[in-house]
């Protein structure tokens, strides 16, 4: 039994481990065949997975194809349209999308690489950079492109039936101006850091300057002679720095453009189709200062978007600000047969200016824009100007205030540009009182005595620069930009890209009320006598004609106008007694 049991255990322990050998065998027969299937099934399964992860991508690429179809066809659309106007300028640029102007319009250093690199012809929209607008021309790179030179610049020819003896616009029956040259620098020597400069030449044909000095014996005598042409002028239009302490947002100071509405930031003859510039910034100027309204402070622009599409621009800053500057000119006038008895007569100019460079002005306004542009169709602004006119001599505080709205918007080929201006300078009447006293006072107090003993009389007569308790005008602009085929193919388009006929019509209107003028101040008995006239006047002026322009930073222009007195005794513009005036005017602006 137990040798039994011995041998039947001897045996049983035999099988078992034939068993586990067995068991063990067909385990590593089971790992290689699971081995050898998987790498006989594993390139099979791979090109499985491979197949669909291509049709994967094939089928991404369909719809990345289709949807770049579909862009491509709407950019082809809006060529058609004008709304986009091609351009082989340097990529990269995108300080155009207005905005800008849209001076302007903020004019920002950093070239953002997320916003679209549109490049925009001179009647695009664009919203806060104005500037830049002018980024698609060629401008002039130096030292490795920090440095970049611009300018622009027009002539125009004027005729109209203004009546013999008045005065006209251009100093003649029919005659050229040069309007204007200007010199712009654009420098980036770091990334955040900015300077901008403008000379602007104006009307001016030569400026010299000689000096001489003669001795003789016991005498020496000193010359000095300035020569120029009438009506010539040289100036710093902007001269400022600007610090990007974050991406579109940056701290601007120095000589600025002050951003009320929207021509005086884009005031550039190259940029408008008509050949002069509006009633209301200009000619019988709503603006406190006529454009190119300049004045030296500092403050901040920038921008930063609204939705899918929207963008805001601003734009602010504190100012020296305008106030009332005058000139004198000093006359004696004596009486025949009364000896020892003498008038000395002051002629004073009065006008607001923004010439206060020196420091001699306490910054004591401020000014600011807001543009919202829902889109490249176009954007609305507002903006305004607050601050002391005042000089330092006089006490009166009368506050200078104006506000002002503009807008441009395009449609397809047709596009409306306008804006509307109201100025309010207080009581103007206490102005008037308390400067042309602070003048006499000055005049009196230097009167020489006469031979006889007898006091010289002084009167003071002052010139008033179209000043008005209240005024207020607009302009609108309606053109439509025409891209006919036969233009083209014409000698007039032939090698140009995109040539354009533009018509254009202009409406404009301003309202002067109580504007002072013939002050005239002497001294009476108990005090001082002051008188003065005052009237209301209104004008209108409607302007039609057309601009070629085969490139945009190029126009030859044509157009009619036509100048209504409304309300008043005279024009506004031009200073004449017609009830009307009728002009023809031929233009053209450039610009690098």
């Amino acid at each position: 039994m137990t040798h039994y049991s011995l041998h039947m255990r001897s045996i049983l322990r035999g099988r078992t481990q034939a068993h586990w050998a067995v068991l063990g065998v067909l385990i590593l027969l089971f790992v290689a065949i699971s081995l050898v299937s998987a790498q006989q099934v594993t390139p099979y399964s791979k090109a499985g997975s491979e197949s669909a992860s291509e049709a994967e991508s094939v089928k991404q690429l369909r719809e990345d194809v289709q949807a770049l179809r579909a862009e491509v066809e709407r950019l082809r659309a809006l060529v058609a349209q004008g709304q986009v106007v091609p351009s082989h300028s340097t990529p990269g640029n995108n300080e155009q999308t207005l905005g800008s102007e849209k001076s302007g319009q903020s004019d920002l250093t950093e070239e953002s690489k997320s916003e679209p690199q549109s490049l925009e012809a001179p009647s695009d929209t664009r919203a806060a950079k104005y500037v830049d607008w002018r980024g698609g021309k060629s401008k002039i790179s130096l030292f490795d492109d920090r440095v970049r030179l611009s300018g622009y610049g027009s002539v125009r020819f004027e005729t109209n039936d203004i009546s013999s003896g008045n005065a006209i616009p251009s100093g003649s029956g029919a005659g050229f101006t040069f309007r204007r040259f200007v010199l712009a620098t654009d420098a980036k020597p770091a990334p955040r850091i900015r300077i901008y400069s403008e000379i602007e030449y104006e009307r001016l044909h030569e400026l010299e300057s000689e000096k001489q000095t003669e001795r003789a014996i016991g005498s020496s005598a000193f010359k000095q002679t300035i020569e120029g042409n009438a009506g010539g002028e040289i100036s710093v239009e902007q001269a400022w720095g600007q610090f990007n302490f974050a991406e579109n947002h940056g701290i601007r100071s120095g000589v600025v453009l002050v951003p009320v509405g929207r021509y005086n930031l884009l005031h550039d003859d190259d940029y408008w189709d008509i050949p002069r510039r509006t009633l209301t910034d200009r000619d019988a100027s709503v603006l406190p200062v006529k454009a190119a309204w300049r004045d030296l402070g500092a403050g901040l622009v920038g921008s930063f978007n609204v939705g899918d599409s929207g963008r805001i621009d601003y734009q602010g800053y504190v100012l020296n600000g305008a106030a009332l500057d005058f000139n004198i000119e000093h006359e004696l006038v004596t009486e025949s047969g009364s000896p020892g008895s003498a008038e000395l007569v002051a002629n004073s100019e009065m006008q607001l200016s923004s010439g206060f460079f020196d420091g001699s002005k306490s910054a004591t306004a401020f000014a600011w824009r807001t543009a919202y542009s829902p889109n490249l169709h176009g954007e609305f602004a507002f903006s305004g100007y607050h601050g002391k006119y005042a000089p330092s001599f006089v006490s009166f505080r009368e506050a200078l205030t104006t506000f002002a709205y503009d807008h441009k918007w395009r449609w397809r080929g047709f596009e409306t540009e306008g804006e509307a201006v109201y100025t309010s300078l207080g009581n103007l009447n206490d102005v008037v009182l308390g400067f042309g006293q602070a003048v006499f006072n000055s005049e009196s107090s230097t009167n020489p005595s006469s031979s006889a003993g007898g006091l010289t009389t002084t009167t003071v007569e002052m010139e008033l620069a179209n000043l008005s308790r209240r005024r207020y005008g607009f302009w609108s602009d309606f053109k439509y930009h025409a891209r006919p085929g036969w233009l083209k193919r014409s000698f007039l388009g032939r090698s140009f890209e995109d040539p354009q006929l533009i018509p254009i019509v202009r409406y404009e209107r301003v309202w002067l009320n109580g504007v002072t003028d013939n002050v005239e101040i002497s001294s009476a008995e108990d005090g001082l006598n002051i008188s003065f006239t005052q009237e209301d006047l209104e004008q209108d002026r409607i302007t039609a004609g057309v601009s070629f322009r085969p490139i945009q930073q190029f126009a030859i222009q044509a157009a009619y106008e036509r100048n209504r007195r409304i309300q008043g005794s005279k024009l506004v513009f031009p200073k004449v007694d017609q009830g009307a005036t009728n002009g023809l005017i031929l233009g053209m602006s450039f610009a690098f």
